[in-house]
């Protein structure tokens, strides 16, 4: 058998070298299930992160909603815009309110008062309230209709 023959068999059945492509194999594979596990994390960082915004979102929208509510006057309507919820503590929470419009579909609303010989009547006005986060970039809309009352009714007198 000639020489080279012989170093060439010897190569095949040799080990020398099988060290070598395991240990790179297993880098490989390690690396790849690091970056797996990286990509798993941030995603849910950036799932979390966009879920605590929308619900800061939510809560100056009620926030918002509330206000609303309470400052509503008839005879002076005015839009809020950029009304911040609380400076101190969550200086990115904000919200805004469009002006309210008296909803002529719905008229009035027939509520009980003090006096029952007379009934009373609450005009609804609708409006739409966005809260907002300016830390995550996230907003929310609530649409509300707040009915103003109690005004006497001009359309319907008597006892309920």
């Amino acid at each position: 058998m000639p020489y080279s023959c012989r170093i060439f068999k010897k190569c095949l059945t040799s080990q020398d070298g099988f060290a070598l492509l395991a240990a790179i194999m297993a880098v490989m594979i390690m690396v790849a299930v690091g970056f797996f596990a990286l990509t798993m994390t941030s995603q849910d960082i950036r799932i979390s992160s966009r879920l605590i915004g929308e619900r800061k979102a939510f809560s100056a929208a009620e926030a918002g909603v509330n206000e609303v509510c309470r400052t509503l006057n008839p005879q002076s309507l005015t839009a809020i815009s950029g009304r911040k919820i609380d400076t101190a503590r969550d200086p990115s929470a904000e919200f805004d309110a469009s002006l309210p419009i008296r909803d002529t579909a719905h008229p009035s609303i027939i509520i009980p008062g003090s006096d029952l010989s007379k009934a009373y009547a609450g005009a609804i006005f609708r409006t739409t309230v966005t809260g907002k986060d300016t830390t995550y970039n996230s907003q929310t809309s609530i649409d509300v209709g707040v009915a103003y009352a109690p005004s006497p009714s001009d359309t319907q007198q008597g006892g309920l």
